[in-house]
């Protein structure tokens, strides 16, 4: 027995050693991981691109179906994509979103479900990590004719260019990353409008001077899951009290490469429009196709 220990502890020796020489391996590999999250979550210097296209389709039918049903057939398509120049000193981000979807229910003529236009650009200047002055505009529109239903019949509420909305704004604003940015600071705001100008309070083209804040977050959950969420405030000095709120949150899974599962919230508090809020759900399977 005594000749097997000196060969035991040579074992648990051995053992010992490799586990360790194991876990630095380990703690060396997620290093490295950490390190290239960092990275991704950073912007390079230059311009950073980006060109996404999504169709998602929804599509139900029967016949002589005896417990009931509705055929129902539903498409949405959408674009996005940014341009973003960073270097030491300053950052210029472009970003654009085009969404339009309608749908079809038992023979209708197919009805809008979806219709927007947002274009922004935001210069910020990197003063320090926290303050850093920026100008900034957005527009936002839709692209055609939108209806409201009833039995008599339907009613054109709203249409291209009306209402459109222009906000420019100056203020301060955190330095931009890639997953995070956010700014704060006075604004204007214009309505045009051309038939419906109750967007406008009556008027043609409406001005406003207020405050606005702005946030964006893009994270990369995991490998196959992205969360998006950007959250637009306007408080107007006439109606300080009463904030346009519009929060648009996505989170997309890939499942493949081109098939996509979205799920989509979006929270708008508008008081010219509607003393409620306007919130939509949406869930859907669709393909996805990156540019850039």
């Amino acid at each position: 027995m005594k000749r097997f220990i000196p060969q035991i502890l040579i074992f648990i020796l051995f053992t010992f050693i490799s586990a360790h020489a194991q876990q630095d391996v380990l703690l060396q590999h997620e290093k490295k991981v950490q390190e290239q999250e960092k990275k991704l979550e950073k912007l390079k210097h230059g311009w950073n691109l980006s060109l996404a296209s999504a169709l998602t389709l929804t599509q139900t039918g029967y016949s002589n179906w005896e417990s009931g049903g509705t055929n129902f057939f539903l498409i949405t398509g959408s674009v996005y994509g940014s341009a973003v120049y960073d270097t030491t000193a300053w950052n210029w981000a472009n970003d654009a979103k085009i969404v339009y979807g309608s749908s079809k229910q038992n023979g209708d003529r197919f009805k809008k479900t979806d219709d927007s236009i947002d274009l922004e650009t935001v210069f910020i200047h990197k003063n320090s990590e926290l303050i850093n002055p920026y100008i900034s505009a957005n527009f936002t529109t839709q692209l055609s004719a939108g209806y409201k239903y009833t039995e008599e019949g339907q009613t054109e509420i709203s249409n291209f260019f009306d209402p459109a909305y222009l906000t420019n704004g100056v203020g301060i604003g955190y330095s931009p990353q890639k997953i995070f940015r956010t700014r704060l600071g006075l604004a204007t705001r214009i309505i045009f409008t051309q038939e419906h100008n109750n967007f406008a309070d009556g008027e043609n083209t409406k001005f406003e001077s207020g405050l606005q804040w702005v946030t964006r977050l893009e994270k990369q959950l995991n490998k196959n899951i992205l969360l998006k969420s950007k959250l637009q405030m306007f408080s107007s000095f006439e109606t300080i009290q009463k904030s346009n709120i519009n929060w648009d949150t996505l989170i997309q899974a890939s499942l493949t490469k081109f098939i996509v599962v979205n799920m989509q919230g979006l929270l708008i508090l508008d008081p010219k429009v509607s003393e409620k809020a306007q919130i939509k759900e949406v869930l859907s399977v669709g393909v996805q196709y990156v540019f850039i």
